[in-house]
Formats: structure tokens, C-alpha cells, sequence
């Protein structure tokens, strides 16, 4: 009997290009979440597909094959205070949120 994943699609928006992409995350044996892939997506298909209403809760890792943003590549996300993902690039350690415009200093982060 094969067991079935549990897969989800979730926003991110790029801080360098300040467009949304997608993210495939899976659900990890540890019960959080493996991000494994990126792609790129306009808001309006995104809205249409209804990934702008999917959310996951628990610990969040980036995999191996993760390729980085599909815009700029970077690979570390940053959760802002309003729940949203952004690939994190910052200017002199500050992240600004694509999402809600909230700013804060990123220190070391695992």
C-alpha cells in the first residue's frame, strides 16, 4: 500500500524583484515542513488557484534540491511578523516585508 503525501503550495514574494512566487512545501516525517521547489507565479493566477488562502503550521525547513527564488536565487526565507514568506535580502541586516511593509533586523537565524 502506497502512503499518500501531503503536499501544499505557499506564497513568497522576492525583496530584490518584489514579485510573488510559489513554493512546494511537503509534509516531513517530523511532522513540519520540507520547502523542496520555487516557481514563479502572478498574484492573479495565484488568487485563482486559491495558494493566496494556504497556510502551514509547524517548523519549516529548506531542502537540498531547493533551487532558491525563481527571481533572484537566494535561498534563506524569512517569516515576517504578518505570517508571510520573503526571500531575505536585507540592507544592513534590515528586511523589509513585500507583504505588509514591516521592518526588522534579521540577526543569526538557523
Amino acid at each position: 500500500m502506497s502512503k499518500t503525501l501531503e503536499a501544499a503550495i505557499v506564497l513568497a514574494k522576492c525583496t530584490q524583484a518584489h514579485k510573488t512566487y510559489g513554493m512546494r512545501a511537503e509534509k516531513a516525517a517530523s511532522g513540519g515542513w520540507l520547502i523542496n521547489w520555487a516557481f514563479q507565479i502572478k498574484d492573479d493566477v495565484a488568487k485563482r488557484e486559491g495558494y493566496d488562502r494556504t497556510t502551514i503550521k509547524g517548523n519549516i525547513q529548506i531542502s537540498e534540491e531547493y533551487p532558491g527564488c525563481p527571481y533572484c536565487n537566494q535561498t534563506p526565507v524569512t517569516l515576517c511578523i504578518c505570517g508571510h514568506l520573503n526571500c531575505t535580502h536585507t540592507k544592513d541586516k534590515v528586511l523589509k516585508c513585500e507583504w505588509g511593509g514591516s521592518e526588522g533586523l534579521i540577526g543569526d537565524y538557523t
